[in-house]
């Protein structure tokens, strides 16, 4: 809890030692009082008793000087005391003053990042991180316990000779370097700098130049007559070299070697390990997926939890990352800040991705001078350079000479990151390029947030992770616990049952509190008092149960195996004797039962393939039983690789150039997308792609661009044996799309492909697809879909035709691939109600070019599949009048009506006047006329009685020779 502030003009500087140790920017003993206009001073301090005196501080103003026993009175509670004073304007601590502390490196004067004074770029006076009066402060090192501060860089190595970083760099002093030999047991060997989890040894050595730069920032040595300076003068830098990050493998291993070394710290007490408060992340996964990451996300917990504040560079793109996503800032961890990148200027820079709810800041980032690889100095950019600054700056904060920080840091590391994050995003500068676009709207103020940090260092921190839980193995225990700093004098906890009125309590317990001998499954209500000294901190409360409940375990899951059987797992309550599971396939009435004395139970025999099943759970008691409850509804496998097989999905796509536009397969689907969220479209949960063995079905591929001229090449893959793997061999084709035109392969079904739904992979690449489909990094896009393999049965004809009258009289009929084996066709047509034989066709594929029907007549055109030479049925379309000839041959939507639509048994048409209704024919959705009626008059009926449901045309023709056509539904 922060106390009021009062914030003045002047700087403040660090002169004197409290009995903590601590370097404090006021002088104890001493408050600064303004008194209201009208307030007589000697009276009001007459009244303070033998308080301590006070001396006016000018001749015309009611402003004073009050000096008192700081042995006797807390500063913080005597200002509390004259805030409450209605005849005290205002009070504050009295403040020592100094000079703005600055480096003596060479170099400071480039470095706007720290004061800007328009020095580069045309900059903006004034937009920098504002850290000289944070260095006033502190200027890194050690926290206020001793502990030495290490910042974990996770990037690709650091120049492990650099003469302004080398005395900053962390060493594990319990390593011999380069002997081969684990000698501190760490589970790494010759970890002497850290740690290389690319090539998986313990040399991090820069091999190429992001890494250096990242640490220059956060802690090249300052003030040492030499290059530049870091936001921490002095700091140590643990080297994590993970390659700049090919996979999410490496992620995760490097910060566990961070999370290791800090954890081995706490457990030895600062003998072996580092204490790690901070890690910087310069890179990240552009349009990444939270649901697609869920251990790299959750690793950022449990970093928290072990005293680790992380930072995270947003997407160099720009993106709304709500929107599009980004790891690791749509990350949602409290332990997590993430950043984008400001110019001199105080402007985003243009392709500085953003997010209001996923990048918590900005921070002056573009083209800083700092450490550069091969011992030189290099400007720097883009959010890899703005992330370290805000880096830096935690850890800058971790070194604050405040003892009631250092008392946090001790009684509770994960509340310390946590405060740590809150004072650097609460004491952000508003920033108008950021507004609606990060969390905060600002950026980076690290004096703003060392004032903040400072201006608590005497209050008292409420405790911190209060909890009850259930003692292990008991159904009568609960177990109290929290976390109370030095500076907690007193606390009292008490607790009753739920509803009562009675308390129970304890005053001064030692934490963790077992409670024995409660009531079984029984609720308590429980309240936390705490003090420093005078100060009475607010209440915490909470309600929590014993064990012992007859319920149904809340974790009871059912999962699939690929032996058609299904596992039931859950955790036993200590209540619990005996537990069903009861199940039955989807529609069905009776239920099967499976039981259990233990944690799982597997149900298998008769079990059908690619089957829902749903199941409940019983749990039985002595003495009680529960209802039959939990419902969980599970298909079992067999439904085929394409959702049960784990594929690969490569990371590091950017489709804001080019992507996939659209996917046709031979008219059975089209799937039209345009640009997809991180430059992957999973299309596999949509509706079934059903094919036939041996069929043939032309794919059209259509990419998007945003260059008029622009080539892509397509690769398609099938995964054909179903192994969850797409393999060389299961390559259907390449094709090249030149100016953001349509491509066309012809993908062939096996003959002995398994009958189940397998996976398609479409990859589209700009200019060409190298590597594999399961490679990192390309311009482009990549989408997914599940084709459904089914037996050939007999020999069906299309179900759906069209026609494309052409300007040169020719017409272009085209149709749905049919489910038979094949891509051949035959096609026959003539005139509607022609006697004449029909003209034959022969066709590969499913479109046809006929030159002799035209625009002007009606035609009857069937066509067949043909499997094995031999045609199958055919199937009969209609082809109207669409002849548009003259200007007013079709009826305008005015000049007639359709009611009801949907119908049932019957529908009236009207005509407007003068018009008159001469012809009407119902048409099936295949072209087929269903009805037909001859008429002169302004209205008529249809009935519709014996047609089934569906989508109808219906044409109407005047007497004067217009036509119009409306859809009608029959339900």
């Amino acid at each position: 809890m922060l106390p009021r502030l009062v914030f003045t003009k002047l700087l403040l500087a660090l002169c004197l030692v409290t009995a903590y140790g601590q370097l404090i920017n006021h002088r104890p003993g001493e408050l600064i009082v303004e008194l209201g206009a009208d307030v007589d001073a000697e009276k009001w301090m007459k009244e303070q008793g033998r308080l301590g005196t006070a001396a006016a501080l000018g001749r015309s103003t009611n402003i004073y000087l009050v000096r008192f026993d700081h042995d006797l009175y807390s500063q913080r509670l005597l200002a509390k005391r004259y805030w409450t004073d209605e005849r005290v304007r205002l009070v504050q601590n009295n403040h020592n003053i100094a000079p703005r502390r600055a480096p003596n490196d060479p170099r400071y004067a480039e470095l706007w990042q720290y004061l800007n004074v328009g020095q580069f770029d045309n900059g903006t006076p004034g937009a920098d991180i504002n850290v000289e009066p944070a260095w006033d402060v502190t200027t890194g090192g050690v926290t206020a316990n001793g502990d030495t501060i290490v910042v974990a860089v996770l990037d690709d190595g650091t120049d492990l000779d650099h003469e302004d970083l080398v005395a900053n760099l962390w060493r594990n002093h319990g390593e011999i370097p380069n002997n081969g030999v684990d000698d501190d047991r760490n589970g790494y060997v010759d970890d002497y700098y850290g740690y290389d989890t690319d090539d998986d040894d313990g040399d991090p050595e820069a091999t190429s130049p992001h890494g250096t730069p990242v640490a220059g920032i956060i802690g090249a040595v300052g003030n040492n007559d030499l290059g530049v300076t870091g936001v921490n003068w002095q700091v140590k830098i643990m080297t994590i070299r993970n390659g700049l990050v090919n996979n999410e493998a490496e992620v995760l291993q490097a910060y566990g070697y961070a999370l290791d070394a800090r954890r081995l710290y706490d457990a030895t007490d600062g003998e072996k390990g580092a204490y790690v408060v901070v890690t910087n992340a310069s890179w990240g996964r552009n349009f990444g997926d939270v649901n697609d990451s869920p251990v790299w996300c959750s690793l950022y917990d449990q970093l928290g939890e072990a005293g680790i504040l992380n930072v995270g560079a947003a997407a160099n793109l720009n993106i709304d990352v709500d929107e599009r996503g980004d790891l690791p800032t749509n990350c949602p961890s409290e332990y997590l800040i993430g950043v984008t990148n400001l110019d001199a200027r105080g402007e985003r820079v243009s392709n500085a991705a953003f997010g209001a709810t996923s990048v918590d800041l900005g921070s002056a980032g573009q083209e800083v001078l700092t450490t550069g690889f091969g011992n030189n100095y290099r400007r720097f950019g883009g959010t890899s350079s703005a992330t370290p600054h805000v880096a830096g700056a935690a850890a800058l904060l971790y070194a604050a000479p405040c003892a009631a920080f250092g008392e946090l840091l001790t009684a509770d590391p994960a509340a310390a990151a946590r405060y740590v994050r809150q004072v650097i995003l609460s004491a952000t500068r508003a920033n108008p390029e950021l507004a609606g676009k990060t969390v905060t709207g600002g950026q980076l103020d690290v004096g703003a947030a060392m004032n903040l940090l400072m201006s608590a260092c005497d209050d008292c921190f409420a405790p911190t992770a209060f909890g009850v839980t259930p003692a292990d193995d008991s159904a009568t225990g609960l177990v109290v616990n929290v976390n109370l700093t030095e500076r907690i004098t007193s606390s009292t906890l008490r607790y009753r049952l739920t509803g009562a009125t009675q308390f129970t309590t304890v005053a001064n317990p030692s934490f963790p509190l077992t409670l024995p001998n409660l009531g079984v499954c029984t609720s308590y209500d429980f309240e936390l008092f705490a003090s420093c000294g005078e100060e009475v901190l607010p209440v915490q409360s909470l309600t929590a149960s014993t064990d012992g409940c007859c319920t149904i375990p809340a974790d009871f899951a059912v999962t699939s195996g690929k032996a058609q059987n299904f596992t039931a797992t859950w955790t036993p309550t200590l209540a619990g004797g005996l537990y069903r599971i009861r199940f039955r396939k989807v529609g069905d009435e009776d239920w099967r039962t499976r039981s259990s004395r233990g944690s799982n139970v597997t149900i298998a025999g008769g079990i059908e393939a690619c089957t829902a099943y749903e199941f409940e759970f019983r749990t039985e008691c002595p003495g009680e039983t529960t209802e039959y409850g939990a419902r969980r509804t599970t298909t079992s496998k067999g439904c085929g690789a394409c959702l049960e097989e784990e594929y690969c999905l490569p990371a590091g796509y950017t489709n804001l150039d080019e992507w996939i536009e659209g996917v046709n397969i031979a008219g059975i689907f089209d799937n039209q997308s345009g640009a997809d969220p991180r430059a992957y479209g999973d299309f596999t949960g949509r509706e079934s792609i059903t094919l036939v063995r041996g069929g043939v079905y032309p794919l059209i591929l259509t990419p998007g661009i945003v260059s008029a001229r622009s080539t892509e090449e397509f690769r398609v893959y099938v995964d054909w044996d179903q192994d969850g793997q797409f393999a060389s061999e299961e390559i259907i084709g390449e094709v090249t799309a030149a100016d953001g035109a349509s491509v066309t392969l012809n993908l062939t079904v096996p003959e002995d492909a398994p009958t189940v739904a397998t996976r398609m992979r479409v990859i589209m690449h700009f200019l060409n697809v190298t590597g594999t489909a399961c490679s990192v990094g390309r311009t482009g896009e990549y989408e997914d879909y599940c084709l459904d393999i089914q037996p050939a049965s007999g020999c069906p004809a299309p179900e759906l035709l069209e026609a494309d009258y052409g300007d040169d009289g020719s017409t272009s009929l085209n149709w749905r691939a049919s489910q038979s084996a094949g891509n051949d066709y035959l096609l026959r047509y003539r005139p509607a109600g022609s006697t004449n034989p029909f003209i034959t066709k022969s066709v590969t594929g499913i479109t046809a070019q006929v030159d002799d029907l035209n625009l002007c007549n009606a035609y009857e055109i069937e066509i067949a599949s043909v499997c094995g030479d031999v045609p199958g049925e055919f199937r009969a379309f209609e082809f109207l009048d669409d002849c548009t000839d003259t200007v007013d041959r079709e009826l305008a939507d005015e000049d007639w009506n359709v009611f009801p639509n949907p119908a049932t048994t019957w529908v009236r048409i009207e005509v407007a006047q003068p018009l008159q209704a001469d012809q009407l024919r119902l048409f099936s959705s295949t072209g087929l006329t269903v009805m037909e009626q001859r008429t002169l008059g302004s209205f008529a009926e249809l009935p519709l009685d014996n047609l089934p449901s569906g989508l109808y045309l219906l044409e109407l023709r005047t007497a004067d020779g217009r036509r119009g056509v409306r859809r009608l539904i029959i339900r």
